[in-house]
């Protein structure tokens, strides 16, 4: 028996009907993705604290549901160079969302972890974004980030904006005085 050209054409409808609109799975190559993610402080020295930012995209045909408040839904395994420890954990969690083609730039840790720098040296950061969708299930995505730790003493510390207005205040008052008084500093 053999299946008509219609049918045919109705039974390939179905299947990309079926494919496109399950619930939390992606079609055609939409997903969640981790974009733009950065170091804040950008130039990380041995002794810093670091946060991890990463923007969320939602190319998902369903709204994805995540933590936010102290709980972060980014959760970051370092290869070496930097410690990661706990603190006392933070009760403030409250649910967010993001529709299809919404964006969002989330920060990791959560406020109960830190990660410190420890030693100097390329170091590969494998950022992890959780969520849920519409069904409850669980989902993650994952990106290896790579970033620069530098040796604290290899780079100069500059002095802060007011110690340099300071003192040009303090060298520009000097000429003034010299330019109209030049018998000020003679003994």
């Amino acid at each position: 028996m053999q299946i008509g050209r219609l049918q045919k054409i109705l039974l390939l409808i179905s299947l990309i009907f079926v494919a496109c609109f399950l619930e939390g799975v992606p079609a055609f190559g939409q997903e969640v993705e981790l974009t733009n993610i950065q170091t804040s402080p950008a130039n990380v020295h041995v002794g810093n604290s670091i946060r991890i930012n990463a923007t969320i995209v939602n190319n998902s045909p369903s709204t994805i549901y995540f933590n936010g408040g102290c709980v972060s839904p980014l959760s970051i395994t370092f290869d070496k160079n930097v410690q990661t420890s706990q603190a006392m954990g933070c009760f403030a969690i409250f649910n967010a969302n993001l529709k299809p083609g919404e964006n969002a730039t989330i920060v990791g840790p959560s406020q109960a972890n830190s990660y410190i720098a420890t030693l100097p040296g390329a170091t590969n950061a494998n950022v992890t974004f959780s969520y849920n969708t519409g069904n409850n299930l669980p989902n993650t995505v994952s990106k290896l980030f790579t970033f620069e730790i530098s040796d604290s003493s290899s780079i100069p510390e500059f002095p802060s904006i007011s110690i340099v207005i300071f003192a040009i205040s303090i060298m520009a008052s000097i000429v003034l005085v010299l330019g109209k008084n030049h018998n000020l500093f003679k003994f």
